[in-house]
C-alpha cells in the first residue's frame, strides 16, 4: 500500500503552498518593518520640527525681551509726544485715522500674519510704506525729521552659522511706542483721547521678536517664523516739575550770607502764570509760615526784582498744591528723597563728583547743553546729569545744561550760565550771584538724616547782585526727561489678546 508522501503530485503542491505562505509572511514582515520605519521617520521628523520650533520660539522670546530692554533704555531724554508721532512729527488726524490708532492692534509693531511670513534677513520690502508713528526717535525739529533710534525694519541679532564659517541672522526685534489711550489717567488730561498726545506721562512699548523656523502651511498661509511679543508700561516722574524758578522747602528759611537779597541788580522771574519764589512748609505744625520768612528780608526797592503771577514781591506758598499732587507729594517724603539722591541718581548720572568741588574757569567734565532757542529735538541739544556729592563753588564763566544735583552747599560766584534743573538736596544752602544766569528752575531742601523722627532742616538762601533765575518750563522738562521712566507694567501679548483683524 502506497504512503501519502509517495502519491504523485502531493509533495510538489505542498512545497508550493509552503513557499507561498513563506512569501506572504515575508511580505507582511516587510510591510510591518516598513510601517515601523515610516513611523520612526515621522517621529524623528516631528521631533526635529518640535525641536526647531522650540528653539526658534526661545530665540524669538529672547529677541523680544532684548528689544524691550533696548527701548526702555532709549526712553531717557526723549519726548513721549515725539515717540507717538514718529520721526516726521505728523499723524493722520482724520476721525478715521484717530479711530484706527485707538485700536489695540495699532500698538503692534508688525501685524501678526506679516511677522510670521516676514523675510527675517531682508524685511524692508514687506514693510515699505508703513507709517512711522511710534518709531523711537529724537523728535522732529525745524531742521528736519528726528533720527530713528530703532528703525521700522527692526534690529537684527546674529549668531554663529552652524552650516559654515561666519555669522548669520538668528532673530530680529521690532519696537513701537503707543499711548495708553482710554485709561482714566490719560482721559483726565486728554479728554479727546488723542492717541498721538501723551497726557499723563505714561507710554506703552511693545517689542516683537521673530526667529526663523521650518516652513509650514497654516490655514493656507506659509509660516516662516516664530513670533513673540512683550509690552511694557512706563511712567515718567513729575515730582520735580517745578511751578516756580526758585522753590524752597524746609522747617525754616534764612539767609546764607548775612542778607537774603543783596542790592538792586538781582532778578528772579516767574512769568505771568508762576510766582518768582515758591515755598513749601515742611513743618506746618510749628506754626511758622514760610512766606514772611522770605518777604521780611526783601528791602524797599527790591520788590520789583522778584516777579511773577502778578504779585509784588512775587512770593507764594504752594504746600497745599504739593500735597494735592500724588507725584509732587513725594517731595515731603524724606526716605524717597534720600533714595533718589543715594540710590537712583548715581545709576544714571553722566558726571559724578565726590567731596568739595571748586570750578574756576572750567569744569572737570562737560556739563551738557540746552539751547533755549532751539527745539528740544534739535541735534545741538545735549543735556547731561551731573551729581556733586558735597559742596560746589562755581567761580568763572562756565556753561551747562540738563540736571545738576548738589548735596552740599552751592555757591555761584562767577558768570555761570545753566539751562535746566538745579536740585540742592541735602544741606539746603545756596548762594547765587556774580552775573550768573540759571534758566529753568531751582529746588532747595534741607534734608535731615534718614530718621523717621528727624525734623526738616532750615533752608539758607542768598541772591547776590547779578544773580538771575528765570523760569523756563521747557528747560525743566528737558532735564526731567533725563530721569529714566519707571516700569509700572509688563505682560506678554498674544494674537488672542491682540486680535489680528
Amino acid at each position: 500500500m502506497e504512503s501519502a508522501r509517495t502519491k504523485p503530485g502531493i509533495g510538489k503542491e505542498t512545497r508550493k503552498f509552503q513557499e507561498g505562505f513563506a512569501l506572504l509572511i515575508a511580505l507582511i514582515a516587510l510591510a510591518l518593518v516598513s510601517a515601523i520605519g515610516m513611523y520612526q521617520f515621522m517621529i524623528a521628523a516631528s521631533e526635529i520640527r518640535i525641536s526647531d520650533n522650540f528653539e526658534s520660539y526661545v530665540l524669538a522670546r529672547a529677541a523680544a525681551l532684548a528689544g524691550l530692554g533696548h527701548g526702555r533704555a532709549l526712553l531717557r531724554g526723549l519726548s513721549f509726544d515725539d515717540l507717538l508721532r514718529g520721526p516726521d512729527g505728523t499723524y493722520d488726524a482724520t476721525p478715521a485715522g484717530l479711530a484706527s490708532a485707538r485700536r489695540a492692534a495699532f500698538r503692534t509693531p508688525v501685524p501678526w500674519p506679516a511677522a510670521r511670513m516676514l523675510d527675517m534677513a531682508d524685511p524692508a520690502g514687506a514693510l515699505s510704506g508703513a507709517a512711522d508713528d511710534g518709531i523711537l526717535n529724537t523728535g522732529r525739529h525745524p531742521g528736519g525729521n528726528g533720527a530713528a533710534l530703532i528703525p521700522g525694519t527692526g534690529i537684527a541679532l546674529s549668531g554663529p552659522d552652524p552650516s559654515g564659517p561666519g555669522m548669520r541672522i538668528i532673530s530680529r526685534y521690532f519696537v513701537k511706542a503707543s499711548d495708553n489711550n482710554g485709561e482714566a489717567s490719560e482721559l483726565a488730561v486728554d479728554p479727546l483721547d488723542n492717541p498721538f498726545l501723551d497726557g499723563d506721562g505714561q507710554i506703552l512699548l511693545r517689542s516683537m521678536g521673530i526667529a526663523q523656523t521650518l516652513g509650514e502651511e497654516l490655514q493656507g498661509k506659509t509660516k516662516r517664523n516664530s513670533v513673540t511679543m512683550f509690552e511694557g508700561k512706563y511712567r515718567r516722574t513729575s515730582t520735580f516739575d517745578l511751578d516756580a524758578p526758585l522753590v524752597l522747602q524746609g522747617s525754616g528759611i534764612e539767609p546764607a550770607e548775612g542778607e537774603m537779597f543783596v542790592g538792586p541788580l538781582f532778578f528772579v522771574q516767574g512769568g505771568p502764570a508762576n510766582a518768582g519764589i515758591a515755598a513749601i512748609d515742611a513743618e506746618p505744625s510749628d506754626g511758622l509760615a514760610p512766606v514772611p520768612q522770605i518777604t521780611d528780608w526783601i528791602a524797599r526797592g527790591q520788590e520789583k526784582q522778584i516777579q511773577g503771577a502778578g504779585l509784588e514781591p512775587s512770593v507764594q506758598e504752594i504746600t497745599a498744591a504739593i500735597l494735592a499732587n500724588p507725584d509732587k507729594r513725594l517731595l515731603l517724603d524724606k526716605s524717597w528723597l534720600q533714595g533718589f539722591i543715594r540710590e537712583s541718581l548715581p545709576q544714571f548720572s553722566d558726571n559724578f563728583f565726590s567731596g568739595q568741588q571748586i570750578w574756576a574757569g572750567a569744569a572737570p567734565a562737560p556739563l551738557g547743553r540746552i539751547d533755549p532757542a532751539q527745539a528740544p529735538g534739535a541735534p545741538v541739544q545735549d543735556p547731561k546729569v551731573t551729581l556733586v556729592d558735597g559742596d560746589l563753588t562755581v567761580d568763572g564763566s562756565l556753561e551747562g545744561g540738563g540736571l545738576l544735583v548738589v548735596t552740599g552747599r552751592l555757591a555761584v560766584k562767577g558768570g555761570f550760565v545753566f539751562n535746566g534743573l538745579v536740585l540742592v538736596i541735602g544741606s539746603g544752602e545756596i548762594d547765587i550771584g556774580g552775573w550768573s544766569r540759571i534758566a529753568g528752575g531751582i529746588y532747595v531742601v534741607c534734608l535731615p538724616a534718614l530718621d523717621p523722627g528727624a525734623a526738616w532742616g532750615t533752608v539758607k538762601l542768598t541772591v547776590q547782585e547779578g544773580g538771575h533765575v528765570i523760569f523756563d518750563r521747557v528747560a525743566i522738562r528737558m532735564a526731567l526727561r533725563l530721569i529714566p521712566p519707571a516700569q509700572v507694567g509688563f505682560r506678554e501679548i498674544t494674537s488672542i489678546i491682540d486680535p489680528e483683524s
